[in-house]
């Protein structure tokens, strides 16, 4: 019976994770039977609200009722939403909705109360992110056993084969971290990490949607940066466009309504051309986390390619460029958090248990100091990596 879950609380999608029998951890399933929730919550008057993919669904009718993105603003105790019900809704506040859903859709899929997690958080973030975690998790009705590093959760999922130096390049909706791991006996170190918070399929995403603005505009079609449901749908339009560019090198954005119906035609190319400064950044960020761990690419071992985002062919024809070599696509990217978070749960819930152990310690006991650290990189759009001297992870 697992006793406690891992979460990996992503600025657009969420995922859950436990070691229900034996040494394993598994991706559990939502109410909607899905393996990813979406990080999205909409106000539909007081004590209505909706979470997840019935709220994502809700985004086009709903959009000045609708919070998406809301981990970008966790560290930022200013940040409030405003309904127009008259509502105002901290991040803090916002978040705890979230993980509130996840731990019920937890509890469903295991047949028991779940009231124990670990929470992966951004390597970037600073006391104010985690504190802000920590807080919407208690708000949540969670006991915190204790918040993981994402790079390090990703690294502890991948770690139970293997050893040497490796590196995690994390791109997932929106955000983006990177950080080197000397792995001795399936027991990550942290050597050097750096994050940039506003970076991320997200971006990806907006430059899309300012050409096939531009493109319909063009075709005497109307304003979709209209801040309302235009703009909503553009930008679901535009997220289902990018995934499909991941698989085909061509494809279709159309829009219809009114007296004309508009299309935009995109190629892979096309795309690829428009981000090729984002992919860019998080290249000049990858340099710099390999300058301060001390590193070159010929002596990295291993390439982990973690968030939904690294499937976009340009990220690994980039990392196979420089790297010389394939990536490690042994664990699905959107649940590689998720799974490390939830070997470390089962430690956790282990040790109140007593001496019975359920994960290979192994796997988990580089989980290092619980304290978060302190920093002001997570405040810059593209921070510098800051070495780990003491090379424990958080």
């Amino acid at each position: 019976m697992a006793a406690a879950i891992g979460i990996d609380l992503g600025t657009t999608h969420c995922a859950m994770a436990a070691v229900r029998s034996g040494d394993r951890p598994e991706v559990l399933w939502n109410r909607e039977g899905d393996l990813l929730t979406p990080s999205v919550v909409v106000f539909q008057g007081p004590g209505r609200i909706l979470v997840g993919k019935t709220a994502k669904h809700a985004t086009k009718d709903l959009p000045g009722d609708c919070v998406e993105s809301v981990k970008r603003h966790l560290d930022d105790p200013g940040w409030s939403f405003a309904d127009s019900h008259g509502g105002t809704h901290s991040a803090v506040e916002i978040t705890a909705l979230i993980l509130r859903r996840l731990a019920e859709d937890a509890t469903e899929t295991l047949g028991h109360r779940v009231a124990d997690a670990v929470i992966a958080v951004p390597a970037y973030f600073d006391d104010a992110g985690r504190d802000a975690t920590g807080r919407a998790a208690e708000l949540a009705g969670l006991n915190v056993l204790r918040l993981v590093d994402e790079p390090a959760a990703a690294g502890i999922a991948f770690s139970t084969s293997g050893s040497g130096s490796l590196l995690v390049y994390d791109l997932g909706g929106g955000t983006f971290d990177v950080t080197v791991m000397n792995v001795e006996g399936a027991d990550p170190r942290v050597m050097a990490t750096s994050g940039d918070r506003d970076l991320g399929g997200l971006d990806f995403d907006e430059r899309l949607m300012r050409h096939v603005a531009a493109e319909v505009r063009k075709q005497t079609g109307p304003d979709l940066f209209d801040g309302g449901r235009r703009q909503a749908e553009l930008r679901e339009k535009c997220e289902q466009a990018r995934h499909a560019l991941s698989r085909a090198f061509q494809t279709r954005v159309f829009f219809g309504g009114g007296d004309r119906s508009h299309t935009v035609e995109v190629s892979r190319e096309r795309f690829e051309r428009m981000t090729k400064g984002l992919l860019e950044r998080t290249a000049v960020g990858t340099e710099e986390v390999l300058g301060e761990a001390g590193l070159a690419w010929a002596q990295i071992d291993r390439i982990l390619l973690v968030g939904g985002s690294t499937r976009m062919p340009m990220v690994r024809r980039m990392i196979e460029r420089r790297f010389g070599s394939m990536p490690d696509t042994s664990v699905n990217p959107d649940e590689a958090v998720a799974l490390g978070a939830a070997l470390l749960a089962a430690q956790g819930a282990n040790r109140r248990r007593g001496p019975a152990a359920v994960t290979p310690p192994s796997a988990v006991r580089s989980a290092g100091r619980e304290k978060p650290r302190t920093g002001t990189e997570a405040h810059r759009r593209r921070p510098r990596a800051v070495r780990r001297r003491d090379g424990e992870l958080h």
